[in-house]
């Protein structure tokens, strides 16, 4: 049986209509309306869900300024930070100036930065591959309207907490 640990905190950052917040929707088992709605400054949230250990999802604004104001106050603590991108040349651009901008932010020995290259239903738009090779981060595929894909989310999520755990337990033996 799986130890259960403490409710991780999980960031999903981005430029605008990425898709970040339909993202934190179909993790939470919501509905998607499908009607782009920005959000200002940030939601939070949080889920229990039986096949996972709880957590909270916090999920920002994709404006400049908000990026600029919000991360620096509130990104501190995360377990996880998604870095969502919709996909296309221009947008994978923008993320690598918002992945450096997290990294200045937190301790990547205490926290997982990984990528979402969403959007993967609209044709056109790049491979996770090549979005990997361009932002230089593990990336993984999503389309974030579909529901289908919340319990690999769900599982994702559950995989990069043991593992950033793992991480925090091997650096405090470390310390002793």
């Amino acid at each position: 049986m799986d130890q259960k640990l403490p409710t991780g905190k999980i960031s999903i950052i981005g430029a605008p209509a990425t898709g970040k917040t339909t993202l934190s929707k179909m993790i939470r088992g919501e509905l998607i309306s499908g009607k782009y709605n920005p959000t200002m400054g940030f939601n939070l949230a949080t889920l229990s869900d039986p096949s996972a250990n709880p957590f909270k999802i916090w999920d920002f604004g994709g404006q400049k300024a908000f990026i600029k104001q919000q991360l620096s106050k509130y990104i501190h603590g995360s377990d996880i930070v998604f870095i969502v991108t919709d996909s296309t040349p221009k947008n994978v651009l923008t993320t690598m100036e918002i992945i450096d901008h997290a990294r200045n932010l937190i301790d990547d020995d205490y926290c997982e930065i990984v990528c979402l290259a969403n959007k993967q239903d609209i044709s056109g738009h790049m491979t996770p591959d090549r979005v990997e090779e361009l932002l230089k981060i593990r990336t993984y595929p999503m389309v974030a309207i579909d529901p289908k894909n919340r319990s690999l989310m769900i599982e994702l999520i559950s995989t990069l907490m043991r593992y950033t755990q793992k991480k925090i337990e091997l650096l405090t033996e470390r310390e002793n």
